[in-house]
C-alpha cells in the first residue's frame, strides 16, 4: 500500500468525530435541515435558507382576469340620401362601448418565518444550526426568540457551537434557561491521540518508542488531524511507503527540528501574516522595542505575547499583560491590547474558513480556536 493511501486509511478509521459529524451521523439525513451560521447575515435570510432546503417558496401566486370598457363617440352629420340625392340634416352623436380582457399573475407575500416553522413541524424535520457562534448576537437573539414557542409545539432544534460559545443561546435569551440540554464534546485526550500512532504504526509494521508517541500526542493540542500529520511526516522522513516486510525502527530527528519543519509548512502561516499586518488603513504605527532589540508594531508584538503564553488555547487579558512583560520592557496598557484584539478578531473572521482566534470581549478572554494556529505560534514564531 502506497504511503499516501495507507495514511489516509488510518485517517478514515480514526477520523475526528466533531459536532457537525456527530449530528450528521445521528440524525437521519432525510429528517434534518442543516443551516450554517456563516451564511446567516440577518433573520430573514435565516428563514429563507430553511425554505430553500425544504424546497418551498414563501410566495403564493394566483391568476387574475380583468376587463375594461372604453366609450367611443360616433358623430353622424345627419345627411340622408334619398334616391342618390343627399339631403341636409343635423349632426347626431352616439356612444358605443368596446371591451378588453387581460390576465396577470398576482403574488401574495407569505411570512417566511411562519412558513418555515409550519413546514418544519409538519414534516417532522430537525433543525440543526451549525456554527451558531458565527451569527451576529442581535440576530441570534431574534432567532432564539422565534424558536421558543415552536419548540413547545414539537419542533426539534439542535444548536452547534465551539466550546467557549456553548452558552450563546442562553446569553441572548435568558428565558431559555432550563429549556436547553447541553451536550459537551471534549477535545481528544492524550490516550485517544496516542491510539492514532499506535494503530497506524502497527498496521505499517513499525517499531515505535512509547516516549515518541507521547511526545507527538502532547504537541497535538487535542487535534487528531494534527496527530495524523505528525505520523504522516514521520513515515515520509523514514521513506516508509507501505507495510514493511520486516519490523522497522522509526528514527526521530528531535523535537525542535521535526516540529519546526511541520510548523513552517502548515496553512496557518497565511492567517498569522494577515493578523500581523493588522488593518490596512494604518501604516504609521508606533514601533515597539522587544528585549531582543528588534522593532515590531503592536500587532506583531501581540502575536508574540500570545505565543509566549505557551500558547494557551484560552488566554485572559492579564495573561497577555504578563506575557508582554516577558518580551518587552514597556508593555502596552490593557485598553490598547483590547483594541488590538478587537481588530484581530475582525480580521480572523474575514479569512475563509474557521477563524483561528476568537476574542470574547464580554469575558476579556482570547481563544485560539484552531489547533494548527496554536502549534504554528509555538514552533514557528515563539
Amino acid at each position: 500500500m502506497h504511503l499516501f493511501s495507507s495514511c489516509f486509511h488510518f485517517r478514515a478509521l480514526l477520523y475526528k468525530s466533531g459536532k457537525t459529524v456527530l449530528c450528521r451521523r445521528n440524525v437521519p439525513k432525510n429528517q434534518q435541515i442543516l443551516i450554517s451560521g456563516g451564511e446567516v447575515a440577518n433573520e430573514e435570510e435565516f428563514w429563507n435558507l430553511i425554505l430553500n432546503q425544504l424546497d418551498c417558496s414563501y410566495t403564493d401566486s394566483s391568476i387574475v382576469e380583468t376587463s375594461s370598457t372604453e366609450s367611443v363617440n360616433v358623430t353622424n352629420n345627419g345627411q340622408l340620401t334619398l334616391f342618390g340625392v343627399a339631403t341636409g340634416g343635423r349632426e347626431k352623436s352616439t356612444t358605443q362601448e368596446r371591451g378588453a380582457k387581460s390576465t396577470h399573475i398576482r403574488k401574495h407575500i407569505i411570512n417566511p418565518k411562519r412558513s418555515a416553522i409550519d413546514k418544519l413541524i409538519h414534516l417532522n424535520k430537525t433543525l440543526i444550526i451549525d456554527d451558531f457562534h458565527y451569527i451576529e448576537q442581535g440576530v441570534q437573539q431574534q432567532i432564539i426568540r422565534s424558536l421558543k414557542a415552536p419548540i413547545f409545539d414539537g419542533l426539534n432544534v439542535i444548536v452547534l457551537a465551539v466550546p467557549h460559545r456553548a452558552y450563546d443561546a442562553l446569553k441572548v435569551e435568558t428565558e431559555m434557561t432550563g429549556r436547553v440540554a447541553q451536550l459537551s464534546i471534549n477535545f481528544w485526550t492524550q490516550d485517544d491521540l496516542a491510539q492514532i500512532a499506535i494503530k497506524g504504526f502497527n498496521a505499517l509494521n513499525i517499531k515505535y518508542d512509547e516516549s515518541l508517541v507521547n511526545a507527538l500526542a502532547s504537541e497535538s493540542y487535542g487535534s487528531p488531524n494534527l496527530m495524523q500529520e505528525f505520523c504522516f511526516q514521520l513515515c515520509k522522513q523514514n521513506n516508509i511507503e507501505k507495510r514493511c516486510n520486516k519490523k522497522r525502527i522509526i528514527s526521530f530527528s528531535g523535537h525542535s527540528n521535526f516540529f519546526s519543519y511541520i510548523a513552517h509548512n502548515v496553512a496557518s502561516k497565511v492567517a498569522y501574516e494577515k493578523l500581523a499586518r493588522g488593518p490596512r488603513q494604518r501604516t504609521d504605527r508606533k514601533p515597539r522595542i522587544l528585549k531582543t532589540g528588534n522593532e515590531v508594531d503592536i500587532y506583531t508584538a501581540t502575536l508574540l505575547a500570545i505565543a509566549h503564553t505557551g500558547p494557551k488555547t484560552e488566554i485572559t487579558i492579564e495573561d497577555l499583560r504578563t506575557s508582554f512583560r516577558r518580551i518587552m520592557d514597556n508593555p502596552p496598557q490593557s485598553q490598547e491590547v483590547a483594541r488590538v484584539l478587537v481588530q484581530m478578531d475582525k480580521i480572523a473572521k474575514s479569512i475563509p474558513g474557521e477563524p483561528v482566534i476568537d476574542w470574547a470581549r464580554e469575558d476579556n478572554s482570547l481563544f485560539i480556536a484552531d489547533p494548527y494556529f496554536a502549534f504554528y505560534l509555538k514552533w514557528a514564531i515563539k
